[in-house]
């Protein structure tokens, strides 16, 4: 039977925080119905067909949570699973899934494009669309859950839409490099705390979305130059995040832009400069509330807020909670 902790570090809070299954250990029946259940569960609605429906289904899942990410290990016999566009309406699924294949092969289709994904590659799912992912053949793969705004705040929404269902090759360059990183990490059996799993957790998203970007996303030069563009203003906010002083001017003469070409960039994203600033302050906050001993006043300084008491104002409205006891709930977790 599935084994089951709570957990709120997803974005699905109702996740567990361990989680496996094998389903020789069970019926025919209750072994598909424990899969399909901890799909569900895990990933997003779905529905799941088997080619050969009185066969015994021989699969094992396990997974446990990573920081921001959850981390996967999938090895099942032939099957399909469909997310439609009516289970969107009753389940928004807000978070992507990458599908890393280590043996075998699956195709994945999304947003009209379809992908054979071979063994060291991945591909992009975004659970807020309809999806289909086949397996014709047994197979292994790491699946690897992460909340929409982790991946949305390192590349452009309309970037990251247009990579969904394309496979990201794992033999050479960045798509190599983070793939083995996941598969790493999925390996991993050494306990680490939840400060280093959130540091290396922020870390492997920013290879993730770099080896995206090197993979195909860019639709023509003017896209790959606003992309460019932003990524370079993106890092100015990041590098200069302790200064409380510094303004909106300041950030796009760092950049080598105009205020009006940075408030552009960001306006194509659907935000502000400014509100992406007050988000990259915030996360950079709750990193260091949770992989440092530094007080809450020290935090909030750190990440640029003159006033402690408007940052816990702004922490508690975004994460739920004030900045110490965020502390204190997730060393609990990660205890």
């Amino acid at each position: 039977m599935a084994e089951r902790e709570q957990s709120n570090d997803s974005a699905r809070t109702d996740v567990p925080a361990i989680v496996s299954l094998r389903t020789r250990e069970l019926d025919i029946g209750e072994g598909r119905m424990q899969w399909a259940s901890t799909l569900e569960q895990l990933y997003c609605e779905t529905d799941v067909a088997w080619p050969e429906p009185r066969r015994h289904f021989d699969a094992e899942w396990g997974g446990r949570p990573f920081g921001d990410l959850h981390i996967s290990t999938i090895r099942a016999d032939a099957h399909t699973v469909v997310r439609s566009p009516a289970m969107i309406q009753s389940d928004s699924g807000e978070g992507y899934l990458v599908c890393l294949v280590t043996d075998g092969r699956v195709e994945v289709r999304q947003s009209g494009r379809a992908t054979v994904v071979e063994p060291g590659s991945f591909a992009l799912l975004d659970c807020a669309a309809p999806f289909v992912f086949h397996s014709p053949a047994p197979f292994r793969q790491v699946v690897v859950r992460s909340p929409r705004e982790v991946l949305t705040s390192r590349l452009p929404g309309r970037i990251v839409e247009h990579g969904t269902a394309r496979s990201i090759h794992g033999d050479t360059g960045a798509g190599g490099l983070v793939g083995r990183l996941f598969v790493d990490i999925a390996d991993m059996d050494a306990p680490m705390s939840q400060g280093a799993a959130v540091s290396f957790a922020s870390s492997a998203v920013d290879m993730l979305a770099t080896a995206l970007t090197e993979g195909l996303l860019a639709t023509s030069a003017a896209d790959l130059h606003r992309t460019e563009d932003l990524t370079r203003v993106q890092r100015v906010i990041e590098q200069n995040l302790h200064d409380a002083d510094i303004t909106l001017s300041d950030i796009a003469a760092a950049a080598g832009m105009s205020l009006r070409t940075v408030h552009k960039l960001f306006n194509a994203e659907g935000t502000t400069t400014r509100a992406w600033l007050y988000q990259a302050r915030l996360e950079a906050a709750r990193k260091n509330l949770l992989t440092t001993d530094l007080s809450v006043a020290d935090v909030s300084e750190c990440a640029g807020f003159r006033d402690v008491s408007h940052f816990s104002r702004l922490f508690r409205s975004t994460f739920g909670s004030s900045p110490g006891l965020y502390r204190k709930e997730h060393a609990r977790r990660g205890s």
